[in-house]
């Protein structure tokens, strides 16, 4: 057997492995899955929320670094700041929803963090590295998540991380009722169950 073929064989081994011991948990939108975004101008500040976050961690509580896969997706056209005026000018001005409806944070690859094994009832700080994608612009991410494994159903999380809007090509708004910080601070809480 030549050793391409050994290789690619010992690969799909160690998937099919991995895959066994991997467990799918669902995100579905509503509570508690919250997305908030926080702007701080000179003049004003605000936050966008929204829990309309869906998605599928796949990930072996056992073997964490080498089982991860995840998808999020953020609706933004749900984002409320609590003034419809706002939300609308943002929406179609600024996001541009109409063309780039949602957010998406997409792979991992856990980097780091305190223990390769999440378990139940202990709290668990991954550093991990995926790829968010905003306005049509996909750059890689690297954030800290709070990860707790509350039983085999059930997992929840957390991260916060800043998006600087000339990275994805976001204009800023200035006049009066619209105003934004260079950089917005978003955080994410979750709560995924077994699929």
């Amino acid at each position: 057997m030549r050793l391409k073929s050994v290789v690619t064989l010992a690969g799909v081994l160690v998937f099919l492995a991995t895959a066994i011991h991997a467990a799918e948990f669902v995100v579905k939108p509503g509570s508690p899955n919250q997305v908030v975004f926080t702007s701080t101008a000179a003049t004003e500040s605000f936050q966008g929320k929204t829990n309309q976050m869906t998605g599928h961690i796949v990930v072996d509580p056992a073997q964490v670094g080498d089982s991860v896969a995840v998808h999020i997706e953020v609706n933004l056209t749900t984002l409320d700041t609590g003034i419809g005026k706002r939300d609308q000018h943002m929406r179609e001005n600024h996001l541009e929803t109409g063309k780039y409806p949602r957010a998406t944070f997409d792979g991992v690859t856990v980097a780091g963090g305190n223990g390769s094994a999440l378990i139940v009832g202990t709290t668990s700080k991954l550093d991990v590295v995926g790829t968010f994608t905003l306005h049509g612009v996909t750059r890689r991410l690297r954030t800290t998540v709070e990860v707790l494994l509350k039983d085999d159903h059930t997992i929840e999380f957390k991260t916060a991380f800043p998006v600087p809007l000339a990275d994805y090509n976001i204009s800023r708004p200035k006049f009066l009722f619209l105003k934004l910080g260079e950089v917005q601070q978003v955080s994410v809480t979750g709560t995924a169950t077994a699929k």
